[in-house]
């Protein structure tokens, strides 16, 4: 398994544990406890993100066409991208709807933060100091009024 592979089995196991943690509070509640909604935003957050990484692994691992770790992250941070630019609001179904829509949208904030330098690394390189000359910018009134005058 590659190093990119690897980092993402670690993040999804740590989303997991994460999550355990978050159930285990449920789980251990006696006659007396309380349930919080901070608990069950906890779980649902923690839930969310885990789900962000599992899409990377389940790309890694052939559980959908098998592909390399880098081309699996960036291909799910276009997924979180695309859910945070286009995802409708929630207009009915209360609000636990609501709540559970927030966390799909903090989960996907969460993963493209957490990739974000990864994805800048696997950026191609550019070259700046080459440039097609059909992108070079015209030269603004300021530039041209100072630019000495050339007449052949």
């Amino acid at each position: 398994m590659e190093r990119l592979e690897d980092l993402a089995s670690h993040y999804a196991t740590v989303a997991r544990r994460e999550l355990g943690e978050a159930l285990n509070r449920i789980a251990s509640l006696d006659d007396e406890g309380t349930l919080y909604d901070r608990d069950l935003a906890r779980i649902a957050y923690a839930y969310q993100r885990m789900s962000w990484w599992q899409q990377v692994t389940d790309l890694t691992h052939g559980r959908e066409e098998t592909v390399d770790g880098a081309t699996a992250l960036m291909t799910v941070r276009q997924r979180a991208q695309d859910l945070l630019i286009n995802a409708r609001p929630v207009n009915n179904g209360g609000l636990f709807a609501l709540a559970m829509a927030e966390s799909r949208r903090g989960g996907a904030r969460a993963f493209l933060n957490a990739t974000e330098k990864l994805a800048e690394a696997l950026a191609l390189p550019v070259d700046h100091d080459t440039r097609p000359a059909d992108t070079a910018t015209p030269a603004t009134a300021t530039e041209r009024a100072s630019a000495p005058e050339h007449r052949p």
